[in-house]
């Protein structure tokens, strides 16, 4: 996504409404929050409206700052429901398996949540649902952004297969936030500093069918979305594609050349397309073995030297300056640090 897409209409006003509506549970004046965010309450009358990214980042800062509770993506999280998300619910209610209902929200996120970008993989005996941004975002704004989303899904896949699901676990790349105490009776179990922020589940599930299954009308949905995708002029996602062949190397990293390629493209023009969205090959390269070695430093018992050479590092000892450098710990440290017992 290129900077100048913060300023197009993207966003569904459905979302702006959730915002508006939690935040006066917690004492906001309607209409004190849309003036402090210079959003019109005409924008959000209209059931066709779209914010700006922009704007909507803007009503969810001022919705935390007026609310004075950092807690409140939590909450918005909490309240939302398969209806919150419009067309692309009623399609994922439509779907065949909950599998086909996040595939479904993983080709269409860009409909919804356009600052975000989203991938579904298996690991091990779990699903996992990984979000990352598409572009830098606001911290504030950013954590509030993540905890909105995944809580938000971890209420729409036991919504849609009709089980608890209580294996549902929430992952955040970033450190326990002070808010999560008061919290934490009423969410999932959620972990902290993982390399990457993912919702996590039991593979088995992907293949649940839900009750209200429709192929016919999730292909109507589809098709609906796929129209205003092209109706909103979105740029092909050159970041987000790159990202994906990263991670799915599994470590054997292709260079930049290789993915050039494989995107019929020259690696001149794929360096100017990532300098477009401002990002660069290293940066994603980096960005991806970042998450990995913290996920297999934290999830699995490989040796540091293991690691470093699953990660395409020829010496140890240059891993380790780079991991270092990522988290102001060695990797032996960090894993240290994460397996000490709690207070």
């Amino acid at each position: 996504m290129r900077p100048d897409d913060l300023g197009r209409p993207f966003v569904p006003v459905v979302y702006g409404v959730l915002i508006q509506d939690v935040a006066e549970r917690h004492g906001v004046d309607r209409a004190a929050l849309l003036a402090a965010a210079a959003v019109p309450q005409a924008l959000l009358d209209d059931p066709n409206g779209r914010l700006t990214q922009l704007q909507a980042g803007t009503l969810l800062y001022q919705a935390v700052a007026l609310s004075r509770e950092p807690a409140l993506g939590y909450e918005i999280g909490l309240h939302s429901s398969l209806t919150s998300h419009g067309l692309m619910g009623y399609g994922m209610i439509s779907s065949s398996t909950l599998r086909e209902a996040i595939e479904l929200s993983v080709k269409f996120l860009q409909l919804r949540l356009p600052m975000f970008r989203m991938r579904l993989f298996t690991d091990g005996g779990h699903a996992a649902i990984e979000i990352s941004e598409a572009m830098p975002l606001n911290a504030a704004v950013r954590q509030c952004l993540l905890d909105l989303f995944l809580v938000g899904m971890s209420r729409v896949a036991p919504a849609l297969t009709g089980h608890r699901m209580p294996e549902i676990q929430l992952w955040f790349d970033s450190p326990e936030p002070p808010y999560y105490a008061r919290y934490r009776e009423r969410l999932p179990p959620m972990r902290f500093d993982m390399g990457s922020s993912q919702l996590r589940f039991r593979s088995t599930y992907l293949d649940l069918r839900p009750d209200t299954a429709n192929p016919v009308t999730a292909r109507m949905v589809e098709e609906q979305c796929r129209r205003e995708l092209e109706q909103l002029g979105f740029a092909g996602d050159i970041p987000g594609q790159v990202r994906a062949m990263l991670r799915d190397a599994q470590g054997d990293y292709p260079g930049l050349e290789r993915i050039a390629r494989r995107l019929h493209m020259s690696s001149r023009t794929l360096k100017r397309k990532l300098k477009e969205h401002r990002t660069s090959f290293h940066r994603l390269l980096e960005e991806t073995r970042r998450a990995e070695s913290i996920r297999l430093l934290r999830s699995t018992a490989l040796s540091v030297e293991q690691i470093a050479e699953r990660l395409g590092y020829s010496d140890t000892s240059n891993f380790c300056r780079a991991f270092r450098k990522w988290t102001s710990a060695s990797p032996n440290v960090f894993r240290a640090k994460d397996a000490a017992p709690g207070p």
